[in-house]
């Protein structure tokens, strides 16, 4: 029988409980991200909670009936953090109960802001990566930025983008959007003066017409502008001599390799970002209980400046919850990523 297919608990028995909130998919098994999370978080219990950690794997059926019932459970066996990754309406109403009557929320699916507070969200999207690839592009800020993003982008994503690049030090021009059927000389005839007013360029998307959008920015020919890219760019876009020269942060994918032979062994599939998300929340909460005890997990050790190192590189959580990483700064060169620069040691 799939070890997915019935209720799963992992570590020591005496352990103190981190409840992980999944959803299954329709064949009954844990699938996709899911299940790399599911894995990542196994291997990690395995690896680093020295008896100390006991990980409860729960399935929540579709739908918001079951959110309640599953942290009331949670909280009722004093566990000590929940872990999840989980649609964002589910997350939603996690996050929208109060600390008083769940344990904290670590989130590994999209950010979600906190509306009551001790909500932590470890994954790391695109508007992370353009930052901190704008950040690299104009280290000194004091740099007027544009982006180009897809037409289907969130107004709540573009106005974090807008922000963002505000709170690096630069001057945000704005931002213009691309459809999928776009060429070239289209996205530069609608994106003219967006393009040439500026000194940084930052592309956002996830598909083959990154490559038209490189082209059109370039096509424009403004002396010395820089190129910025993100982490969810496709290979493929690499390959366009377009996007030579682009900045790309990265998560540290050095650190992932620790672990990946051993993921790939144990669960016979390769390992992915999330199934690293999935180990560093157990390294989280591991680390903090071996070191200070079971009731060790609180806001203000999870909140530490110093941050946590795991095998996705340095991070640590601001003041509302959301993840502030030490990326890798990559540059684009012979249709590959080339690190730019040494990964930071420390916040």
């Amino acid at each position: 029988m799939p070890s997915t297919a019935i209720e799963e608990s992992y570590g020591g028995d005496s352990g103190t409980e981190i409840t992980l909130l999944l959803r299954k998919g329709a064949a009954g098994l844990y699938e996709g991200p899911a299940r790399d999370v599911r894995d990542g978080a196994v291997l990690g219990v395995g690896e680093l909670g020295n008896n100390q950690i006991r990980l409860r794997v729960k399935d929540v059926g579709p739908g918001l009936a079951g959110i309640a019932t599953q942290v009331a459970a949670a909280k009722g066996r004093n566990a000590a953090l929940i872990v999840s990754y989980l649609p964002p309406a589910e997350t939603a109403a996690i996050a929208a109960i109060s600390p008083a009557q769940r344990p904290p929320l670590l989130n590994l699916a999209s950010a979600m802001a906190a509306t009551s507070g001790d909500v932590f969200n470890l994954a790391s999207d695109e508007i992370d990566s353009a930052t901190e690839g704008v950040k690299a592009a104009g280290p000194g800020g004091h740099k007027k930025v544009s982006a180009l993003v897809p037409a289907d982008l969130s107004q709540s994503d573009s106005t974090r983008l807008g922000n963002a690049i505000w709170n690096s030090g630069n001057t945000f021009m704005g931002l213009g959007r691309y459809n999928a059927s776009d060429q070239a000389a289209d996205i530069l005839t609608k994106n003219r003066p967006l393009i040439q007013s500026a000194e940084i360029v930052v592309i956002l998307g996830d598909t083959p017409e990154i490559g038209a959008v490189a082209s059109a920015v370039r096509s424009a020919a403004i002396p010395a502008q820089a190129l910025v890219g993100t982490n969810r760019w496709p290979q493929s876009a690499y390959a366009v001599s377009a996007a030579t020269g682009a900045f790309v942060a990265t998560d540290d994918r050095q650190s992932s390799g620790l672990i990946a032979e051993r993921y790939q062994r144990h669960f016979n599939h390769p390992l992915t970002t999330y199934g690293a998300y999935g180990y560093d929340a157990m390294a989280i909460a591991s680390g903090l209980i071996r070191s200070q005890g079971p009731q060790a997990i609180t806001t203000a050790n999870l909140m530490s400046k110093v941050g946590f190192r795991g095998t996705t590189g340095l991070f640590r959580f601001n003041a509302a919850g959301m993840v502030e990483r030490k990326m890798v700064i990559n540059t684009i060169d012979g249709g590959k990523l080339k690190v730019a620069s040494q990964l930071a040691q420390s916040f």
